[in-house]
């Protein structure tokens, strides 16, 4: 059989349920520009009912229907360790893609094992908050990590940052690795120029801890005392337990927003504030340039990988850094704007993308390996020993 052929489980992600709406876009995104590439011979997509609309395949990809995935906890734990493979087993092709990244801890897999690996949040928290998730659900996805380590045939990540993180605990759990290999991620060009703003300031929010929402709520009321600025802003996602907005009277709160208000929202705003201490990639500050809004950004490893100097970062433990690049950010002109999203946009596009991919498959799967895409050079993929 010419090509390749690949099964792609989507089964245990939904909108409503997941903790990282960039992991569920991410595996969205890479399916849907993988399984459009005339190297892949053959694809099944292993999804449930409340993706079926968001996703657009090309003809000839077959999807199946996996809804007990997500009907429970329970469901999900029994079809991560056994209807995955179940299910792989009866597609018959040569790999199995697991874009979440943790492998079934219990079996093997029947075909070669492909995972994404987004971070190493797993190792962050045990590290530095320990109590904001449960013991089991933190040995669950340790032991999911260490599965993946020892059974994936190849581990792609989203960044070089990420790359070494899962060298450094691959090396930690003293068991042979197998390749590592950085692909990044892609973001689609805008279509049309950014249309004219509304004085907004847009500010991301969230529960988990590492987002620092504590930390952005304290400066950004600072901010705006020092500053005096009347426009609005827009909070969005869920505050941590225990915090709520000030009483200001340009302040709002909005809660989980559908993809498309979200991009509506983003492309009319000013600037996109985006808090973090930990991430694999950080895909929002991206976003936000394309769209044609300022990303103020914390100033962290990752960032600096995948921003390059694009944007206004900002060091967490500083209020005034924070105000000087929300200052800056309110005055960067529209052309400095367009050119950041065309630095970025060839940075970091889904071409570039599925053509690591592509090629190591292919070249793992012992099929002729074919020219080198651009960026598989040394540097960009780490290959552990084997």
């Amino acid at each position: 059989m010419k090509g390749l052929t690949l099964t792609y489980s989507l089964s245990d992600q939904n909108f409503a349920t997941t903790k990282s709406l960039g992991i569920l876009n991410l595996s969205l995104n890479l399916i849907h520009h993988l399984s459009r590439h005339p190297a892949l011979h053959q694809a099944t997509v292993l999804g449930n009912s409340t993706l079926r609309d968001r996703l657009d395949l090309p003809p000839g990809v077959r999807f199946v229907n996996q809804d007990q995935a997500v009907r429970s906890r329970l469901g999900r734990v029994l079809w991560d360790q056994l209807g995955v493979y179940r299910a792989a087993r009866a597609a018959g092709h040569q790999w199995l893609f697991l874009p979440k990244g943790f492998a079934p801890v219990i079996r093997r897999c029947p075909a070669k094992l492909a995972t994404c690996v987004a971070d190493g949040m797993q190792d962050f928290y045990r590290r530095n908050y320990p109590r904001a998730i449960s013991r089991l659900e933190r040995w669950y996805f340790l032991a999911g990590f260490a599965a993946t380590v020892r059974r994936s045939t190849v581990i792609f990540t989203i960044s070089d940052f990420t790359s070494t993180e899962v060298a450094r605990l691959a090396k930690d759990l003293s068991s042979p690795t197998p390749r590592i290999v950085t692909i990044g991620i892609g973001f689609a060009k805008p279509t049309t120029a950014p249309g004219e703003k509304d004085d907004r300031i847009l500010v991301l929010a969230s529960r988990w801890p590492h987002k620092r929402t504590d930390l952005a709520l304290r400066y950004l009321e600072r901010w705006q005392a020092t500053a005096g600025f009347s426009g609005e802003v827009v909070w969005v996602g869920a505050l941590p337990a225990g915090l709520r907005l000030p009483a200001l009277a340009n302040w709002r709160l909005a809660d989980r927003l559908a993809e498309a208000e979200y991009r509506r929202l983003l492309e009319r705003s000013r600037v996109l504030i985006y808090f973090s201490e930990y991430e694999g990639f950080g895909m929002p500050p991206v976003e936000a340039a394309l769209a044609g809004a300022c990303p103020v950004y914390s100033d962290i490893p990752v960032t600096r990988e995948v921003m390059r100097g694009t944007g206004c970062a900002f060091i967490n433990d500083s209020f005034e850094s924070f105000a000087q690049s929300l200052g800056n950010a309110l005055k960067v002109p529209r052309g400095q704007l367009k050119a950041w999203a065309d630095r970025l946009h060839d940075r970091h596009n889904w071409d570039r993308v599925v053509g690591r991919v592509i090629f190591h498959l292919t070249e793992l799967a012992g099929a002729s390996a074919g020219r080198r895409p651009e960026g598989a050079s040394a540097g960009l993929y780490l290959v552990g020993e084997r």
